[in-house]
């Protein structure tokens, strides 16, 4: 079976790592906020998620001393917005329910 890894949430209680997310999901919050829609404690569920489902790009960062938590943190946020920008793209596919009223009583007049 394949699919999203398994996640082990012990990679979260490795120095730095949970802090790291919540920076990570701050700077999307903040920084992308003129063209991707993410509250940050959406964007910080979504880090933690993601280092998570990663223990080995965690461990690996970690573990190398010439990449650390500011390759980590780099990484984190590479995967945050391809996750916000997924989401955008499901959303603008979908018609919201009043979109889609305005236009069936536009169709009826």
């Amino acid at each position: 079976m394949t699919g999203t890894p398994a996640p082990d949430w012990r990679v979260l209680t490795l120095p730095g790592v949970t802090p790291l997310a919540g920076r990570a999901a701050r700077r999307i919050a903040d920084g992308y906020a003129d063209t991707l829609t993410m509250e940050y404690e959406d964007a910080r569920q979504e880090a933690l998620i993601i280092l998570a489902t990663k223990p080995a790009m965690v461990n690996e960062c970690l573990a190398d001393p010439a990449l650390g938590l500011g390759v980590l943190y780099h990484r984190l946020v590479l995967d945050l917005v391809d996750r916000v920008k997924t989401e955008a793209r499901r959303r603008i596919r979908h018609t919201s329910y009043e979109a889609a009223l305005d236009a069936a009583e536009r169709g009826r007049v």
